[in-house]
């Protein structure tokens, strides 16, 4: 007769203290994707809240400011609100999977720092309150981008990059920093360095170069995460890593610009290549993220709306843009060349008429190209 196999009481404790271990591993996960959805959900509200209060003080008839900013931080608003509903939707139906929580939280406090920084200004606040609160929101937000491209779709190891065929894995010392900056403590210390470094240094360029560095980094590590990865996980970072990429090239254009048109050039000139950019920004942003979430469904197929659906909102945004980009240009055009404001909204309105089918036309075919369909509904 064989003999039963005894127990082993050392082995029977170290595998439940395993367990244990594990299971209190899974369960402060658990709680912090739930607390970083919630998160999402109260600052996109928020933010919401502000953008929405911007535009009523922006465009209040006792606003004295000129009607090229106005149109100008209305763009910025109003992608800024377009983004945190994505965030908000996200968190929302597609809430309960970390690699969605950190995305929709760099989302929603990028905007959010915009909003906020535009309700504050309207409102005249003390620079000793909004200091902190801006300081705070960007900080933030910077640090969640980051993490964002590293935790997108999948988590990225110090073996992906080691591994990936390009400069950042092939260059010792590059790689090494990307490793570095894979411990989410360095990220946050960096960022917090970063933010703080402009209080010292009062200089405009200064805080634009610390705003680029962060960008180009998260951009480095969606290059990463894109080249290393999947079929499937290419398919998802694709768009997110566009967006990135095109605000850190109009990022470095507008720097060059204002860079070279300093103290120098007229005031009109200015105001239009500055207008004419942070619409290219602003459009870009919510064309890639929009196109990562609702038409190659990055985030969850779920979220994924029908393809007409898509070319109808783009023709939407881009006649909303050229709305906006018409009335700021009416503007300019009667006051530098004293011609009647209707005949300068007849001659630009004909000219957009006729840009407008090719650009909408090109956008759909972008679409089509980059970022197939998941799942028609």
């Amino acid at each position: 007769m064989k003999e039963s196999a005894g127990t082993d009481p050392a082995g029977s404790f170290r595998t439940n203290r395993r367990q244990e271990a594990e299971q209190r591993v899974s369960t402060a996960s658990s709680v912090r994707v739930k607390a970083g959805r919630w998160l999402v959900i109260a600052v996109s509200v928020a933010g919401m809240v502000a953008a929405a209060a911007s535009f009523v003080l922006i465009w209040a008839a006792t606003a004295a400011t000129p009607l090229p900013e106005r149109i100008n931080n209305s763009m910025s608003l109003g992608s800024g609100l377009v983004l945190l509903g994505v965030a908000l939707l996200v968190a929302w139906r597609a809430g309960d999977h970390p690699p969605n929580v950190s995305i929709a939280l760099a989302v929603v406090f990028i905007a959010s720092h915009d909003a906020f920084l535009r309700l504050l200004e309207e409102l005249r606040v003390n620079a000793a309150i909004g200091a902190p609160v801006l300081g705070l929101t960007f900080i933030l937000g910077a640090g969640f981008y980051i993490r964002a491209a590293q935790l997108f779709p999948r988590t990225l190891t110090p073996d992906d990059v080691e591994s990936s065929p390009t400069i950042w894995g092939k260059i010792k010392p590059l790689r090494v920093v990307l490793v570095f900056f894979l411990r989410a403590r360095a990220v946050w210390v960096f960022v917090t360095i970063a933010t703080l470094l402009p209080v010292f240094v009062d200089n405009p360029h200064f805080s634009e170069a610390i705003r680029l560095v962060i960008v180009l980094i998260g951009l480095v590590y969606f290059y990463v995460m894109y080249r290393s990865g999947d079929v499937e996980t290419r398919r998802k970072v694709l768009w997110f890593f566009e967006a990135a990429l095109a605000t850190f090239v109009i990022g470095l254009i507008g720097e060059g610009v204002n860079a070279v048109l300093h103290g120098t050039g007229s005031a009109t000139l200015r105001i239009v290549l500055s207008g004419f950019i942070n619409a290219a920004n602003c459009l870009a942003q919510v064309i890639c993220i929009s196109a990562a979430v609702f038409y190659a469904g990055a985030v969850s197929p779920a979220l994924v709306i029908r393809k007409t659906f898509i070319y109808g909102m783009t023709a939407a945004l881009l006649l909303f843009t050229y709305a906006i980009v018409e009335a700021f240009l009416v503007n300019l055009l009667v006051d530098v060349t004293a011609i009647s404001d209707r005949f300068a909204s007849a001659l630009l309105g004909t000219l957009f008429g006729l840009a407008f089918h090719p650009i909408k036309n090109r956008m759909e075919h972008a679409l089509r190209r980059f970022g197939p369909l998941a799942r028609r509904i």
